[in-house]
C-alpha cells in the first residue's frame, strides 16, 4: 500500500484551502468535528495524479449577522453549534477557484464535498463520513474518510489507512476546510444585514449578507503589505430560527492581482473568482455510516509475510499503527538493542535484514518492507515498518 498518496491529497486539500483562506499567512485551524463523506457504500477511486492548488488566493468567509432586531446580541447567543443540536444531518459542498490568465486563458481547481454525521454512544460522540473529490483540468482526486468509533479509515484509489481516532491528526481535521471558517466571520457578524426569513430545505432561517471587503480582508487574515486586491466580495448565511446554528452559506469574491504560473513556466499577475459553498440538509433523518466491503477490519495490522500476531516483538514491547497508518513497535529496549534483536529475530526467521543510519530493507523470497528504527521522545528505541 502506498501511504504516500493519501497523504498528498490530503496535504492538497487542506493547503488548497489554507492558501484560499489566509492568502501568505499560515491557517488557524479549529477543532469542529464536522462531518463528511455521505453514503457509506464503496469509495470511488479516481485515476491521475494530485492537482496542485493555486497560490495565495485570499479568503472567502462567510458573513455570520446579529439578527437586525436584536443588533446588541453577542455572537455566541446566535449561532449555536450544529452537533449540540442535530442528531444526525448530511453535508455538501463547493470550493471553486477560476483563474484567468492575461492571454485570456482560464484554469479551475474545483473542490467537491460530500458527508454525514451521526450522533453515536461511543467516546467521540458521533460517527462522521467525509468525502473530498478534486478536480482540475483532466485530473480527477477523490480522498474518503470514515471516522467510527474509535478508528479513523481513509481511502484514496483502492488505497486504504487505518489508525486510531486519538491518532487521526490530519484526516480528522479534514472536516475543518468547510467549517472552521464560521468561527472568523462569525466576529465579523454586526456588519451583515437581514434580508428576512428564508426556508431553507424544509428548515426556517434568518438569511443574512455582507458585502464589505475590509471585513472580508479580516476575516482572510491577509498581509497588510499583500500585492492582492479583493475587488469584490459577497457572502451570504443562512442561520436556523430554531437552535440558531448555521445551515448555509455561500461566498463569491473576486481577487486581481494573484500571481501565479502560465503554461509556459513565466509567473503572471492573474485574476481569481472563488466560489465557495456549504450546507447542512437531511437533518435528523435516518443516517447510518457503515464501512464499505473493501475496507480492511480496523486494528489489524498487515505485514508481508506474517500472520496477525506473528511479526517479532520484543517481550514487554507492543506494536501499533501510527498516525499515518504505518505498525510502529515501542519497547524499553534502546535503539540499538532494538537493532538487534531484529538482526537476531529477522535472521532466525530466515530473513535478510540489512541497512545502516537507522534505515533497513527486509526481506525473504516475494516478501519485503522497510524498517526505519530511530528513538521516541522518551529515548527508547522505536521501529517503523513502511509497507509498499
Amino acid at each position: 500500500m502506498s501511504i504516500k498518496r493519501i497523504l498528498t491529497l490530503l496535504l492538497v486539500a487542506l493547503l488548497a484551502v489554507s492558501l484560499a483562506a489566509c492568502g501568505e499567512d499560515d491557517p488557524t485551524p479549529t477543532a469542529t468535528p464536522e462531518a463528511a463523506a455521505v453514503a457509506a457504500t464503496d469509495t470511488p477511486a479516481p485515476p491521475t495524479d494530485t492537482p496542485v492548488p493555486a497560490t495565495n488566493t485570499p479568503a472567502p468567509a462567510a458573513a455570520a449577522a446579529t439578527n437586525t432586531p436584536a443588533p446588541e446580541a453577542s455572537v455566541s447567543s446566535i449561532f449555536a453549534a450544529h452537533n449540540d443540536i442535530l442528531k444526525s444531518y448530511r453535508t455538501k459542498g463547493q470550493f471553486l477557484i477560476t483563474t484567468t490568465f492575461p492571454d485570456g486563458t482560464s484554469a479551475e481547481q474545483d473542490m467537491q464535498l460530500e458527508g454525514a454525521y451521526v450522533r453515536a454512544d461511543n467516546a467521540y460522540g458521533s460517527d462522521e463520513l467525509f468525502q473530498m473529490t478534486i478536480n482540475e483540468d483532466s485530473s480527477v482526486e477523490t480522498v474518503a474518510i470514515y471516522k467510527i468509533g474509535e478508528w479513523v479509515s481513509a481511502n484514496s484509489q483502492g488505497e486504504w489507512i487505518t489508525v486510531d481516532r486519538d491518532n487521526a491528526g490530519l484526516f480528522t481535521s479534514m472536516s475543518d476546510i468547510f467549517t472552521s471558517f464560521v468561527d472568523q466571520f462569525s466576529l465579523e457578524s454586526e456588519g451583515a444585514t437581514n434580508l428576512g426569513e428564508e426556508v431553507v430545505d424544509g428548515i426556517e432561517t434568518d438569511h443574512y449578507r455582507m458585502d464589505d471587503i475590509t471585513a472580508f480582508e479580516r476575516m482572510a487574515q491577509m498581509a497588510p503589505d499583500s500585492a492582492e486586491v479583493i475587488e469584490t466580495v459577497q457572502m451570504d448565511v443562512w442561520v436556523a430560527k430554531e437552535g440558531g446554528f448555521i445551515l448555509k452559506y455561500a461566498i463569491q469574491a473576486t481577487v486581481s492581482n494573484v500571481a501565479d504560473t502560465d503554461s509556459s513556466g513565466a509567473e503572471v499577475l492573474t485574476t481569481q473568482s472563488v466560489n465557495w459553498s456549504y450546507e447542512i440538509y437531511d437533518t435528523n433523518s435516518d443516517i447510518a455510516i457503515e464501512l464499505p466491503a473493501d475496507a480492511p477490519e480496523p486494528g489489524v495490522i498487515s505485514i508481508p509475510g506474517f500472520a496477525e500476531g506473528e511479526f517479532p516483538v520484543p517481550e514487554g514491547g507492543k506494536m501499533a499503527a501510527n498516525m499515518i497508518g504505518m505498525p510502529e513497535i515501542t519497547s524499553d529496549l534502546s535503539q540499538e538493542e532494538l537493532v538487534t534483536f531484529y538482526t537476531d529475530s529477522f535472521a532466525a526467521l530466515g530473513w535478510s535484514f540489512s541497512g545502516d543510519f537507522g534505515f533497513y530493507e527486509v526481506k525473504k523470497g516475494d516478501a519485503s518492507f522497510s524498517m526505519f528504527i530511530d528513538t521516541d521522545d522518551s529515548g527508547k528505541g522505536r521501529a517503523q515498518v513502511f509497507v509498499e
